[in-house]
Parts: C-alpha cells; sequence; structure tokens
C-alpha cells in the first residue's frame, strides 16, 4: 500500500494485525488502543514507530509524518 498516510487511523492499519503493531512498539494491546483512541503517539515511541514500519516495508513513516498527524489532530 503505496498511498500517502492522512491520519492516525490510516497509519494504524498500515500493520497487518493491531498485535504485531502494538509487538513492534512493546505496548500492551490495551495501551496501543488508547493511542489509536486519543490519535496520538507519545514521542517516547516515535522511534520504535519508524523503526518497525521500516523493518515491515511500511513507507512513508517517518518523524515528519508524526509530526503532521499531530498537528492535523490538534486543529479545530
Amino acid at each position: 500500500m503505496d498511498t500517502i498516510i492522512t491520519s492516525f487511523d490510516d497509519l494504524f492499519t498500515r500493520w497487518p494485525r493491531q498485535g504485531h503493531l502494538s509487538a513492534d512498539l512493546g505496548v500492551s494491546p490495551q495501551h496501543l488502543r488508547m493511542m489509536r483512541v486519543r490519535r496520538s503517539v507519545p514521542v517516547r515511541y516515535w522511534p520504535r514507530f519508524v523503526a518497525a514500519a521500516a523493518r515491515r516495508g511500511i513507507a512513508g513513516v517517518d518523524y515528519d509524518l508524526l509530526v503532521r498527524l499531530h498537528i492535523l489532530e490538534e486543529q479545530p
């Protein structure tokens, strides 16, 4: 899937299973669900997010994307 990531929901669904993403980030499935509900990934997990996406061949996931998604969520 090479389309542009435009939201946190879009980002989270790039992983084949949410269990894979929670394992990649080193968080519990419940913690991952809260990130998704809040539409926010704490900065301390950004390096893991970027590295996991690279390992899985998920294009377009970098620090700039995470900043853009957070800015979009903060806009009214």
